[in-house]
């Protein structure tokens, strides 16, 4: 039991990484190295650093990078996503404010951009503690099957004396 199940899980998990792997998905840790360098950083952005505009680009530019932060974080989430809002709403300013300097963007986006990285670090928080969780439940399951394979050992020594 404790066997298959380990065994059922790795193969699951190694096709899944497969499949998102061939789809060019990246995960909170960009570990794909396929996806594009530009793409990366944007990631990293969105997931762990803040999205910003660079004052040294061009009106084009900045609106360009805007729009494409703003796609990226709609086709990385669903309806349902709970930062779907915050996130929308902070990249939207974004697109509405490309015109402005840097200070002046900071000043209008700042409330919408504390607000999508506080949903960001609560989501990081419970993917942590859900990975925590996991693990325990897994030692608890390898150390019921190594004390059922000791006690057999045990059983199997005394039939043979």
């Amino acid at each position: 039991d404790w066997f298959l199940q380990r065994r059922f899980g790795m193969e699951r998990n190694m096709a899944i990484k497969k499949t998102l792997d061939e789809n060019n998905f990246t995960g909170l840790s960009i570990a794909n190295p396929s996806v594009p360098d530009a793409q990366k950083v944007m990631w990293s952005d969105l997931v762990q650093g803040k999205p910003e505009l660079d004052d040294s680009l061009s009106n084009n530019a900045k609106q360009m990078k805007a729009d494409m932060y703003s796609k990226m974080f709609k086709d990385s989430t669903d309806l349902d996503h709970p930062c779907r809002v915050a996130g929308s709403t902070y990249t939207r300013c974004l697109q509405e404010s490309f015109k402005e300097d840097s200070s002046a963007r900071k000043m209008k986006c700042l409330p919408s951009f504390d607000a999508f990285d506080a949903c960001r670090k609560g989501i990081l928080k419970q993917q942590t503690q859900a990975v925590e969780n996991a693990l325990i439940k897994q030692d608890i399951a390898d150390r019921r099957a190594k004390a059922l394979f000791e006690r057999r050992q045990i059983l199997l020594d005394s039939l043979n004396r």
